[in-house]
């Protein structure tokens, strides 16, 4: 009787038992970064969020060199000084990437749905990095467009102001990559401020202060040691990143991308590490 039921359930079953291999399989990282995008498609508030960054980092910039056509091109003589005047938008889109990142994580914790998304993939650490990669995804390619929007543009402005700067030239293509990472950081960094505060509000509090509080206050510490933590905060590794010229501390802008990167990784897994140990 035993064998028959056995049998019957086999049958049923399509002649197959579940293993720990298509357990696992279902709680992969791709599929988990699968679920984020849906999430982040769907979610109209997130969308509105990036919609505006996207904007602001695209128009904000060719709509101020209308000045330089209008009243001279005075000031603007070189391509980091083009580029930092077509990028004008980038530091409101930041700021907004870096609320989309605190909203991504903080928002699933008010109505408690982070512990379906718990349920559904067990490995809290693949749910933590699922969402940083499909959150960096999706600003990479937003701000990406929006970057190459804003500086042709802006180029085009400035041609008819016989401002003969080029796509080609070395500083103005390495720091419009450099901003669209930079941008994809602050979304990173919101997250992990959502991860550790699950507030919206709280996260929203920690991203800035650390971000645009921490350096002046740091800056009050006095002589050599000062300087020093004032070049290792974030904002500063990733002003020294999107810089046109090197810094005195930290030197070359690949040292601030390295540290940039270094920040995003590590803050990261500080989150996958604290998520682990607590309860949704």
């Amino acid at each position: 009787m035993s064998h028959t039921r056995h049998d019957a359930s086999t049958a049923m079953s399509g002649g197959h038992h579940p293993t720990d291999r298509s357990v696992g399989a279902a709680v992969t990282v791709r599929r988990a970064v699968t679920s984020e995008l849906i999430k982040l498609r769907t979610l109209r508030s997130q969308g509105w969020v990036l919609a505006v960054a996207t904007a602001f980092t695209a128009a904000l910039g060719p709509v101020q060199s209308l000045d330089v056509l209008f009243d001279g091109a005075g000031g603007i003589d070189s391509s980091a000084a083009v580029v930092a005047l077509a990028l004008t938008g980038a530091s409101t889109g930041c700021l907004l990437v870096g609320v989309l990142g605190v909203l991504v994580v903080a928002g699933e914790y008010a109505p408690r749905a982070i512990r379906t998304t718990f349920m559904l993939v067990p490995r809290r650490g693949h749910v933590v990095a699922a969402k940083a990669i499909a959150l960096a995804v999706v600003v990479g390619a937003s701000s990406a467009l929006a970057v190459v929007v804003a500086v042709t543009a802006t180029l085009a402005v400035l041609a008819r102001a016989d401002v003969p700067v080029e796509w080609g030239e070395p500083p103005l293509l390495r720091i419009s990559v450099a901003m669209v990472w930079y941008l994809v950081g602050w979304g990173v960094l919101g997250q992990a401020a959502g991860w550790l505060t699950r507030s919206k509000i709280g996260g929203a509090t920690l991203l800035m202060t650390v971000m645009v509080v921490l350096t002046p206050v740091l800056s009050l510490v006095p002589g050599r040691a000062g300087e020093l933590l004032v070049s290792l905060t974030p904002s500063s590794v990733g002003s020294a990143m999107i810089g046109s010229h090197p810094t005195s501390t930290l030197g070359t802008p690949l040292v601030g991308l390295v540290l940039w990167s270094a920040y995003l990784v590590l803050l990261t897994a500080a989150s996958a590490w604290v998520v682990a140990r607590r309860d949704a």
